[in-house]
């Protein structure tokens, strides 16, 4: 456990050395943000839609975006690509600790600097430009911590599973846009889900994009319960299940590339 430790602490500690530069992306983040609220302000013309008023759009379209630090913003396969094209994946491979729970938990030093130099900061500017949502039931602030973290998580397995994809394909860069695509169309960022058309509210309601980000400022809005919180467990899950079973085929297909 102290090797895992080291591996999350090392990776926050060297994001404190390009702070600088994430305030410039947290500002840009920012503007991103009042453009679709804006958009959302436009398009509900001060009457709101179904569950979400006039009101509340302004803050889901910014507890989201204030989420995509933690959930989908991470590195291109979380560096899995690069490292089968230098060979340096052998080597990662070699070590006697678990390859899977390795990328995860150096990625989780990321997420969790992330939150308090990325999310925590873009929720106070949103909270001043356009108020924040104070949740009035107990289990709310028990329910959201569990949401989030499943919602990191989700999106770590994610991004992990395009990452290996690198072992089966020249260029993998098709997976991290595929995902990037999927999440932003169907994970409840752009649209809420319940607001989709036909048959694909609940397809996407049932998908694993909607535990990164629908469910979670479904669950901070108090729009939905604990009920929320069944997809994301179904599909932290699945995925790990998935994860592991890659990565045992990984380690058979292992071909290196360069290095």
């Amino acid at each position: 456990m102290r090797v895992f430790f080291l591996l999350a602490q090392k990776a926050f500690r060297r994001n404190l050395q390009y702070r600088a530069s994430h305030v410039v992306t947290n500002i840009a983040s920012a503007i991103f943000g009042f453009i679709y609220i804006a958009i959302w302000q436009a398009a509900a013309a001060g009457t709101g839609t179904a569950d979400y008023s006039a009101t509340v759009l302004p803050r889901y379209i910014a507890f989201n975006q204030a989420m995509l630090w933690i959930t989908i913003f991470r590195q291109h396969g979380l560096g899995i690509p690069e490292a089968v094209a230098t060979g340096a994946v052998s080597l990662e491979m070699m070590r006697p600790v678990d390859y899977h729970a390795m990328v995860v938990v150096r990625e989780l030093g990321n997420v969790w600097y992330s939150f308090w130099f990325r999310t925590v900061p873009l929720a106070a500017v949103f909270a001043l430009a356009v108020g924040m949502h104070v949740p009035q039931r107990p289990s709310t602030y028990a329910l959201l911590p569990v949401a989030v973290g499943l919602a990191a998580y989700v999106g770590l397995c994610l991004h992990y599973v395009a990452g290996l994809s690198a072992f089966w394909t020249i260029q993998s860069r098709w997976s991290n846009q595929l995902l990037q695509a999927a999440h932003f169309g169907l994970s409840g960022f752009m649209v809420p889900v319940d607001l989709l058309p036909g048959a694909l509210a609940p397809l996407a309601a049932a998908l694993p994009f909607a535990a990164l980000q629908y469910y979670p400022t479904r669950i901070y809005l108090e729009l939905s319960g604990a009920e929320a919180l069944v997809w994301p467990f179904v599909w932290s899950i699945l995925l790990t299940l998935l994860c592991r079973a890659m990565t045992y085929a990984a380690r058979r297909k292992l071909e290196v590339q360069g290095g």
